[in-house]
């Protein structure tokens, strides 16, 4: 016998025998056999949100999210509500029901009608128990007021292979030819067979580097160099205004254009900032600002005036080799030196790159990205950003070509490949997870696909200039062979030529190009303008290296085309190094 005691009482009991509790749970146990357990209806998502991020007035882009039933049971819609200016959606509606572990797709898309950020949801309406159930919308509309280029092949991604790679020849210096396949007419700048002689043979020439534009303010002049490091000046047709001889003194160093004055240039010499103000055929040379505090300062690899004009990034240190380098930004209006990063690693100034540091690239806000000369996960290797604060920002571990400027919302960004292996946690945006993104400079992490290309870095190296923004959003880019062998980039003459054809040549290859900002991977904001010809593994400065104005309408380029068919003449220094400058006009 069981006896239970009321709650309450000292006297009452309810005494129930053992028989008979057994043969109550019994019956309560086959009653629920057999019974599913059933779970309340609900609905999930995939993803929780959508960000558009910059989409043009007049255009669209699309993406998905998918609902699913995860309850037991079946889940009716009954409404699916949408919001927010330029957002339309298909693909789930009233009336439709979801089987249990049912899914539907919804296609989203954000057209934006007017210039500005636009926030919404898609909202779905059902008998689930967690209804409603939204996802939100967010999308930022923009109007690029950058002119469109005049010339070029946009819309198109098809491979390209040239017909012509073994016979083309360019024309003479100051004269142009318009390019077969793509439409562009190229002048030719410079003649090297013929320019600069040294006394016993001839060196090549070349417009410097993609991420430091040639052209001053008002595109009027070009900023060139040989390969001893010496400087001239022409005009856009390949007269010498400045020849080298007048250049003044300097050190082993850029020379930089000023952004807003014709004719004002600057360079280091010693431990001083130098401005030379173009007079005639001459240069008249003033001191900007002595650094007493060290034996010597320079321009690295791919510094520029800032975006601005206002500002550059100089390297302070000595010429030993054995002393730390000191980076820091100089403002020109204020005349005074922002906050110094000291490195650890050392190495001497006395040249654009050393053992320690090896490219400088001021950002769209006026800070740096430090390249360090060797790649890694430390503090001190691959891209770092200073702003000015203890501690540097990683922005590539293992470093690839980039330039940085703003995006058509004002954000500072910076042009590169990103994925897993530049920093850990990256993915490419791009549809087949390899190509150049637009990245966020303090959040690395997000990205916009520039420009797809399936094993753009395995099949063709590139290059890229960029000093955008919504006035000027074209990302100036070139193409070059990574070194293959035997390949269609070598001298027609050399045992490691081979002719260029459907399996040999890779998508890009040898072109010359601008990308709008915001491409996001649409072929119509690519203009594909012309070939380099250039055979690029034979020499360094025979790569492209593409640089464009600041006003994006010329681009400058280098090309051994010229002589491509035979290899470098014997009166040249080098026997690969023959390169001449090309120009582009494409506004």
């Amino acid at each position: 016998m069981t006896c239970i005691k009321h709650p309450g009482s000292n006297r009452f009991r309810t005494c129930v025998s053992a028989i008979l509790l057994v043969a109550l749970v019994f019956a309560i146990v086959t009653r629920l056999h057999g019974m599913a357990l059933v779970i309340p209806s609900s609905m999930s998502t995939q993803p929780s949100s959508l960000s558009f991020e910059i989409v043009n007035v007049g255009n669209s882009s699309t993406q998905t999210v998918t609902f699913t039933n995860t309850g037991d049971s079946n889940v009716t819609v009954s409404n699916v509500a949408l919001s927010g200016n330029g957002f339309s959606a298909s693909g789930l509606s009233a009336g439709q029901i979801l089987a249990p572990g049912q899914s539907e797709t919804v296609s989203v898309t954000f057209a934006p009608t007017a210039t500005g950020s636009v926030s919404g949801s898609i909202t779905v309406i059902s008998d689930a128990s967690n209804s409603p159930i939204s996802v939100v919308l967010a999308g930022m509309g923009v109007t690029p007021s950058g002119s469109t280029p005049t010339c070029g092949k946009s819309g198109d991604s098809s491979n390209y292979v040239p017909t012509d790679w073994m016979t083309f020849v360019p024309p003479a210096q100051g004269q142009s030819y318009v390019d077969s396949t793509f439409g562009c007419t190229v002048t030719r700048i410079t003649d090297a067979s013929k320019e600069m002689w040294t006394g016993s043979s001839y060196l090549a020439l070349n417009m410097g580097y993609a991420t430091v534009s040639p052209f001053n303010a008002n595109d009027t002049y070009l900023m060139l160099g040989d390969t001893w490091g010496r400087h001239l000046v022409t005009d856009l047709t390949g007269n010498i205004v400045v020849p080298s001889e007048n250049m003044p003194p300097m050190n082993n160093t850029w020379v930089l254009w000023d952004a807003t004055n014709p004719g004002i240039l600057y360079y280091t010499y010693g431990n001083s900032l130098m401005q030379g103000t173009i007079n005639g055929s001459s240069v008249a040379a003033a001191a900007v600002h002595q650094f007493s505090e060290y034996p010597a300062i320079n321009f690295m690899d791919e510094t520029d005036v800032s975006q601005d004009g206002g500002h550059v990034i100089i390297v302070g240190g000595d010429t030993t080799g054995a002393s730390t380098e000191d980076v820091f930004d100089y403002n020109f209006v204020t005349n005074t030196k922002g906050a110094v990063y000291t490195t650890t690693c050392v190495g001497s100034v006395d040249a654009p790159n050393n053992g320690c540091l090896h490219k400088l690239i001021q950002t769209a806000d006026n800070n740096g990205i430090i390249q360090f000369a060797g790649d890694g996960s430390g503090a001190e290797q691959g891209n770092r950003l200073w702003n000015g604060t203890a501690s540097l920002l990683h922005i590539e571990d293992g470093t690839n070509h980039l330039d940085a400027g703003y995006d058509l919302n004002g954000n500072s960004v910076y042009v590169a490949l990103g994925a897993f292996y530049v920093l850990s946690g990256e993915v490419s945006p791009c549809p087949s997870g390899d190509g150049l993104d637009v990245r966020l400079v303090y959040n690395p992490l997000l990205a916009t696909c520039l420009l797809d290309g399936t094993q753009i870095n395995i099949s063709a190296y590139w290059d890229v200039g960029y000093r955008g923004n919504a006035q000027q959003p074209w990302v100036g880019l070139s193409f070059f062979d990574p070194n293959r062998t035997p390949g269609p980039e070598w001298f027609d003459t050399s045992s490691n030529f081979a002719a260029p054809n459907s399996g040999n040549w890779a998508l890009y290859e040898d072109e010359i190009m601008v990308v709008r900002v915001d491409a996001n991977n649409n072929s119509s904001y690519v203009y594909r303008l012309a070939r380099a010809y250039s055979r690029s593994n034979e020499d360094f400065f025979a790569q492209p290296h593409a640089a464009i104005s600041r006003d994006g309408k010329y681009i400058a380029f280098n090309s051994n085309m010229a002589y491509a068919h035979a290899g470098c003449p014997a009166n040249f220094v080098s026997a690969t190094g023959c390169t001449d400058v090309y120009l582009i006009k494409i506004q």
